[in-house]
């Protein structure tokens, strides 16, 4: 989705048509517990989607570190988010603070019958994986007419 994403949020989003929900869904153990929870602390923020798109840019630097070295690598991560409280965010990463929101959520979404990503629901229609932009485009022009 992060190719096409640029382009649907200056298209669909800033225009006011769609809205972009991001909803925890934890499909890989503690990696994805770590990584949602440093999202959650910079989500406290306002930095959510600045982090998001690092780690997605980064995921296999991120999917290769070990699990003792996650929050380390968090932090350093969100140290190139101008305007992110860096000690605040190494607090929050560093005492697990957002770990039951983000395992909250998640049951939530398991409990809808997700439990993997990406899920798009569009006009009541949940959607499995990725598209190509031509589709994107095409499935939210109708969605919003």
């Amino acid at each position: 989705m992060l190719t096409e994403e640029p382009v649907l949020i200056e298209e669909f989003v800033r225009t006011g048509k769609v809205r972009i929900v991001f909803r925890d869904v934890l499909s890989h153990g503690e990696y994805s517990i770590r990584t949602h929870e440093a999202g959650a602390c910079a989500a406290q923020q306002g930095y959510f989607w600045d982090l998001h798109e690092i780690l997605y840019r980064d995921q296999p630097e991120v999917s290769s570190t070990p699990e003792a070295g996650l929050a380390a690598l968090m932090k350093k991560k969100a140290a190139a988010i101008a305007g992110l409280d860096s000690v605040a965010f190494g607090a929050c990463v560093d005492g697990r603070q957002m770990r039951e929101r983000v395992t909250t959520v998640d049951a939530e979404q398991r409990k809808r019958g997700i439990s993997t990503q990406p899920i798009f629901e569009v006009a009541g229609q949940r959607l499995f994986g990725s598209r190509p932009i031509a589709a994107w485009r095409e499935l939210l022009t109708m969605a919003t007419r």
